[in-house]
C-alpha cells in the first residue's frame, strides 16, 4: 500500500498546487478567514468529504468516515500580516510558484500543511475508508491571535474529541512533539508627578521600576532547562509611562513581560519568581496577567488570559511510534524528532486536555511570518503520503 499511498499523492500534484496558490491568494489575517474558509470548503467538498461544516466560532470541518475512533489534522487558515510589503520579492497574495516552490503568505505558516492534510483525505477515499475511522480536518480560525483558543472551543463546545491529534505546522519534515508555554504579564510601578525642574520632590516611577527589570533580566539567566524542551525564558519588551505632560516627573510605569515556559513551570511559578525578586517589594508594583477580547468573522467574542501551557510527549509514546513507522515505510529512513520554537494549537489539545496530539508539516519554521514565506511542492506531496500512511497505521495499531 505504501508506493499507491505516494503514486496517489503524486497524481494530485497539479490539484493542491492549484488549491494551494488560490488560498493563499485570499488575505486571511486572524479575525478575517471568511472567503479563506469558503474556498476550503469548496474544495472539501469537490474532493468528497462525507460531512463538512461550520462552527460557530468559524471553525470549519470535514470529515471522511464516521467510525468511532477520530483522528484529526488541524490547520489554522489564518495568517499574520504581510509587514512592509518592501521587503517582498514576490506579490505575497499571488501564490508565485517557480523552481519547484510556491512562494507567498501563509505558505508555511500555514495553509500548506492544511492543504497536505485535506488531499490526504482524497487519497483515504481512494484506498477506501477503515469502518472504525473517522479522519477529521479542521481549518481552524484565530490561531495567530491567541493560539489554542479554537481548539478550546472546537473541544468544550463542539464536543469533538479525538483519540488523536496532528497538527500540520511547519515542521521542515520532521516529527515535533512539544513546545514551551507562554505567557505575558504587566508590572506597574507608582510615582509621584513634580515639576520636571525639581525631580527631587516627586517619586520618578521609571526610576523604581529600573531595579526590576535588571532583577528580570538576571532571572533569566538563571532560569531551569529542560533536556528536550530546553531553557524557560523571561524579557521585558516593552514600558511605558504616564506624567501630566513631557515636563513633569512619571506618575505610573507598565512593563510588559514575555515568559516561555519550559518542562516544570507554569502560570503560577513563574508569577511566583517574579514576586519573589529583590526589587519588587520596594516598588509595591501591581502584577498581573493580561487579558484579551478576540473576536472570530462570525461575530463571536470571547475573553482569553494571556497564558498557554507547555506541552511535551513521550518519544515512547504509541501516537508518536506510529508516526516515526510512517514516515519510515513512506519514505525509507528514520525520521528526526524534535520540538517546535513557536507556540501552536497544541497547547490546547494536549497541554490543557492531554489528547495524544503531535506535529508534522511542509514548510519550515524559519519562513513562518516572514516576507521569505514560502514552501516546496515536493514536501506538500510528500505530507499528503505521510498523513495518509500515519492513518492507515493508527488506526490498525
Amino acid at each position: 500500500m505504501n508506493k499507491e499511498i505516494a503514486s496517489i499523492a503524486e497524481s494530485l500534484t497539479d490539484d493542491i498546487v492549484r488549491f494551494l496558490r488560490d488560498i493563499i491568494a485570499i488575505p486571511s489575517a486572524c479575525g478575517n478567514e471568511e472567503a479563506v474558509v469558503d474556498r476550503i470548503k469548496q474544495e472539501m467538498e469537490k474532493i468528497g468529504y462525507n460531512k463538512v461544516w461550520l462552527d460557530p466560532m468559524g471553525n470549519l470541518f470535514g470529515q471522511m468516515g464516521s467510525g468511532s475512533r477520530i483522528i484529526a489534522f488541524d490547520g489554522h487558515c489564518d495568517t499574520v500580516d504581510v509587514g512592509n510589503t518592501d521587503n517582498w520579492k514576490v506579490d505575497p497574495f499571488k501564490g508565485d510558484c517557480q523552481g519547484g516552490i510556491i512562494y507567498g503568505r501563509g505558505a508555511s505558516d500555514q495553509k500548506g500543511g492544511l492543504a497536505s492534510a485535506i488531499y490526504a483525505g482524497k487519497v483515504l477515499k481512494s484506498l477506501g475508508i477503515p469502518e472504525d475511522l473517522s479522519f477529521i480536518v479542521s481549518a481552524s480560525v484565530l490561531e495567530e491571535c491567541f493560539e489554542g483558543i479554537s481548539w478550546k472551543y472546537i473541544i468544550e463546545e463542539d464536543k469533538i474529541i479525538p483519540n488523536a491529534v496532528v497538527l500540520t505546522e511547519p515542521s521542515d519534515m520532521t516529527i515535533k512533539i512539544g513546545q514551551r508555554g507562554r505567557m505575558e504579564m504587566k508590572l506597574k510601578a507608582k510615582g509621584v508627578s513634580c515639576h520636571g525642574s525639581t525631580p527631587e520632590l516627586g517619586e520618578n516611577a521609571i526610576y523604581k521600576m529600573t531595579p526590576v527589570i535588571q532583577d528580570i533580566e538576571r532571572l533569566n539567566r538563571n532560569l531551569s532547562s529542560d533536556s528536550i524542551l530546553g531553557k524557560g525564558s523571561v524579557v521585558v519588551t516593552d514600558i511605558r509611562s504616564e506624567a501630566p505632560s513631557l515636563c513633569a516627573v512619571p506618575d505610573s510605569a507598565t512593563i510588559h513581560i514575555d515568559r516561555r515556559i519550559t518542562v516544570g513551570e507554569d502560570l503560577e511559578t513563574s508569577l511566583q519568581e517574579i514576586n519573589r525578586l529583590d526589587s519588587i517589594e520596594g516598588v509595591k508594583a501591581d502584577i498581573s496577567v493580561p487579558e484579551y477580547t478576540i473576536k472570530s468573522y462570525t461575530g463571536y467574542t470571547t475573553k482569553a488570559k494571556a497564558y498557554v501551557p507547555m506541552w511535551l510527549m513521550e518519544e515512547s509514546h504509541p501516537l508518536v511510534q506510529t508516526a516515526v513507522g510512517a514516515y519510515k515505510s513512506q519514505f525509507n529512513e528514520e525520521p528526526e524528532i524534535g520540538t517546535w520554537k513557536f507556540s501552536t494549537n497544541g497547547v490546547a489539545t494536549k497541554g490543557m486536555f492531554d489528547i495524544p496530539s503531535i506535529g508534522f508539516g511542509p514548510g519550515n519554521e524559519k519562513h513562518a511570518h516572514s516576507p521569505d514565506d514560502q514552501i516546496k511542492i515536493e514536501d506538500l506531496v510528500n505530507a499528503i503520503s505521510f498523513y495518509t500512511a500515519l492513518t492507515y497505521n493508527w488506526i490498525q495499531g
